[in-house]
């Protein structure tokens, strides 16, 4: 049985720590309400783990997540979130970045999150668009805090980019 008092304040957490990790996250996205729906929800305290399943969305702010399938890790010693693991199909993350409205929208059937180093890694027909810039791979590894990315094909294929010119990216 979920023990709602603890459930409610791991989520907050988790809002708090995917919100501040992320370099370009507005500020108001920390204040903001964090809501997740999910059809069933599993949380074990012992272990740190929260299990959602079905339609699941998590709304903070600007960020955005919806999968089919989320798993939130924790530490049982801090009770600070580690990583987000989702899946779907596709399983998405957004976010707004900056004032001037610009987010990062993301897809992949299975997306991870790690808060302690805010690496988001997307494999499976995986997507980032980023200021017009979009990248399609297999997987793609997109390190937040330092705004740097790698991206490979599993299969044949290639890794392809659009880059817009840096004159354009105001417009």
């Amino acid at each position: 049985m979920v023990n709602i008092k603890q459930l409610n304040k791991r989520l907050i957490a988790l809002a708090i720590l995917t919100s501040s990790t992320l370099s370009y996250a507005l500020d108001n996205d920390l204040q903001s309400p964090l809501n997740i729906a999910a059809d069933k929800a599993y949380f074990d305290q012992g272990s740190g783990i929260a299990i959602y399943e079905g339609n699941v969305t998590v709304k903070q702010g600007s960020i955005f997540i919806q999968a089919d399938y989320l798993k939130v890790t924790s530490s049982t010693d801090t009770n600070q979130f580690r990583q987000l693991d989702a899946t779907g199909s596709p399983a998405k993350f957004s976010q707004q970045i900056d004032e001037d409205g610009n987010h990062i929208i993301s897809h992949g059937d299975k997306i991870r999150y790690q808060t302690t180093d805010a690496t988001l890694e997307l494999s499976g027909q995986s997507y980032v668009k980023l200021k017009g810039d979009e990248i399609n791979a297999d997987f793609i590894q997109y390190m937040i805090d330092k705004g740097t990315f790698t991206a490979r094909r599993d299969d044949s294929g290639r890794v392809n980019m659009t880059l817009l010119p840096q004159t354009q990216e105001g417009k």
